[in-house]
């Protein structure tokens, strides 16, 4: 029983020539996706505005990727954060129950004790 390899090797040979021309295809797609998110993002204009916002984005980005989001220290960062935001939404909420009060200044009219 022959085999006829000539035919397996120009088979061979023509999967891997698409294999090819498939991925410089995906890789001129992804090319023109990766710049046209760089031009929507406008990452260098970002930098030269605000270079030291740029710096601690790129700090937080690492801390995250380092693996702190789960560590002791983001925990107290964010029950401070949280009741540093919640104290002035909570102050608002009160004055608003307690309604419109007298201006600075002005003492309320009634018997003082």
């Amino acid at each position: 029983m022959a085999i006829d390899t000539g035919f397996q090797g120009q088979c061979a040979t023509d999967h891997a020539r698409r294999m090819v021309e498939e991925a410089r295809a995906f890789k001129q797609a992804i090319g023109s996706q990766a710049e046209s998110i760089g031009k929507a993002i406008d990452l260098r204009g970002r930098v030269e505005r605000h270079p030291i916002g740029m710096v601690a984005a790129a700090a937080g980005v690492g801390y995250l990727l380092g693996g702190g989001l789960f560590s002791p220290l983001t925990g107290k960062l964010l029950r401070i954060g949280l009741r540093l935001a919640l104290i002035p939404l909570v102050k608002s909420q009160l004055a608003n129950l307690a309604g419109p009060s007298a201006a600075p200044g002005e003492r309320a009219a009634g018997p003082t004790f």
